[in-house]
């Protein structure tokens, strides 16, 4: 063989070789980004969480979640059988603190924010659980705290008490809510909580009957913009009230009692109503006619009722109650304040992506706190922005002073809107890689919330936050689970998502 011809049988020779290792190199990379995206989609176990979830919901029909403490409790003891670290602030609050893993120090931090209520711990299973596998799932991430807000009666005092500290640099912070259908959003209603004074005079009884009124046994919720499925019990009583002062019935009022549940809506409403017995009988047929309503709008509820009670003896009669003249300025406070949402107008100018017909805010009675020499009426009202809630808040202003009662705002939380596009970016497209193995919907829909969130109380502990949140339905509870996990761990990878 001539020196010419070996060369270029040897050339020939290392040219195969090379090609060789460049489809092993490729296979490998191929096998190991393929092992690489499988690991990084499946990192939920299904299984646990399947079963706290269920146990959850069991646990609270039983009920085993009869205070904040119980459902505390079940927590911090899940953690302690999981060989979980936690720890219990000043404010309830359960916080899960993960350190940074050692090549991801400088990775942003990420926080998993959510709210227990032990009033409404059944419908927040798949919530809670998937916090608590977002909490105890092991993860190669950065720094990761997940945080249980005590929220009981939706008051807010966990996230007003929260320490700063959770939240300082740049965090990510994924607010965790549930509801009828998953979405993502980075915006909030602002949210006021303020109060009517109705001055009141009591004086003995000068009825000789009484009609003892009791509405019971609803369930509370959170309040939105669905309020209008809702029973509500103090409408219910002021449409009575109302009936009364058109009548120009002689009466009074005594025993007022509201089944407040702070800033959710009331269960229940007992009042007895005094009247002279030539008025009980047409009184009473009203009172059937409403009941009637009532049964035909919300009998289906378990456990719901209206009901009265004719009293004619008089040693079971009050001794002391609210005068006409207050019964009659109650009436008209509840007449004209009323629970309700309040939409965009063809007049109004509408916000981006919202339309003529969307709610831009709503008012709801939440309390009635009644004293000898006057009733207080409490209300929460929120709105898209400060523009929008104050034209709520003035109409009930302006009503207070109609009716020569105090009004006063007792807090307020502005509206909040991110103008940061890294959450909104990236967790969309983790979503739906995590879909092509859970087989939920691919699409995660982006839209804004038509409530209040928490999102605006960490806006306040950290302008430079960057915050969503993602209200999950219990049909993608498990794939939205494990997109939160599956952006934590690759949260600063050269492959991601």
């Amino acid at each position: 063989m001539s020196d010419s011809s070996q060369r270029r049988h040897i050339t020939i020779r290392l040219r195969t070789v090379i090609l060789l290792l460049a489809l092993l190199v490729a296979a490998a990379a191929a096998w190991g980004f393929s092992y690489y995206s499988h690991r990084s989609t499946d990192r939920l176990d299904r299984f646990a969480y399947t079963q706290l979830s269920r146990d959850i919901a069991e646990v609270s029909s039983i009920g085993g979640f009869d205070n904040q403490k119980a459902l505390r409790q079940y927590i911090t003891n899940w953690a302690d059988a999981n060989s979980l670290s936690c720890k219990v602030d000043s404010s309830g609050n359960i916080i899960f603190n993960h350190k940074a893993s050692d090549r991801k120090k400088k990775v942003s931090p990420t926080l998993v924010c959510v709210g227990y209520n032990y009033l409404t711990a059944a419908d927040d299973a798949d919530l809670l659980a998937a916090a608590a596998m977002i909490a105890g799932t092991e993860l190669n991430a950065g720094r990761r705290t997940v945080i249980f807000f005590n929220d009981v009666r939706n008051e807010g005092a966990g996230y007003r008490g929260i320490d700063k500290k959770y939240f300082k640099n740049k965090p990510k912070v994924i607010y965790l809510d549930r509801g009828d259908t998953s979405y993502m959003s980075i915006s909030s209603f602002a949210m006021d909580l303020c109060s009517i004074s109705i001055p009141a005079k009591t004086e003995p009884v000068k009825c000789d009957t009484a009609v003892r009124i009791h509405i019971g046994g609803i369930p509370t919720a959170l309040i939105g913009s669905d309020m209008s499925s809702q029973p509500d019990p103090v409408a219910a009583l002021s449409a009575l009230l109302t009936r009364l002062r058109s009548r120009s019935v002689i009466c009074q009022l005594a025993d007022l009692r509201i089944g407040s549940n702070g800033c959710m809506y009331p269960d229940s409403i007992d009042a007895t109503i005094l009247l002279n017995s030539y008025s009980v009988s047409a009184f009473t047929k009203y009172i059937d006619k409403r009941i009637r309503a009532w049964d035909k709008a919300y009998g289906d509820i378990e456990g719901i009722e209206y009901t009265y009670e004719v009293i004619e003896d008089a040693e079971e009669l009050p001794d002391h109650a609210y005068s006409g003249r207050t019964l009659g300025t109650l009436a008209n406070v509840l007449y004209t304040v009323k629970s309700g949402t309040y939409t965009y107008g063809s007049g109004d100018a509408v916000p981006e992506g919202l339309a003529v017909g969307d709610v831009y805010g709503f008012n709801s009675i939440i309390d009635m706190e009644t004293e000898t020499d006057r009733i207080n009426v409490r209300m929460m009202t929120q709105g898209y922005d400060e523009g929008y809630i104050s034209r709520i808040v003035n109409d009930n202003r302006a009503a207070s002073e109609l009716f020569s009662c105090g009004f006063s705002v007792d807090s307020s939380v502005p509206a909040f809107t991110n103008d940061k596009d890294s959450l909104i970016r990236v967790l969309p497209s983790t979503y739906s890689k995590v879909n092509d193995l859970s087989g939920a919907g691919s699409v995660l829909k982006i839209t804004k919330d038509d409530c209040f969130t928490p999102c605006s109380y960490f806006e306040q502990l950290n302008s430079n936050a960057d915050i969503v949140h993602i209200r999950i339905d219990h049909s993608k509870a498990e794939a939205l689970t494990n997109t939160v996990l599956c952006y934590i761990e690759t949260k600063g990878n050269l492959i991601s998502f």
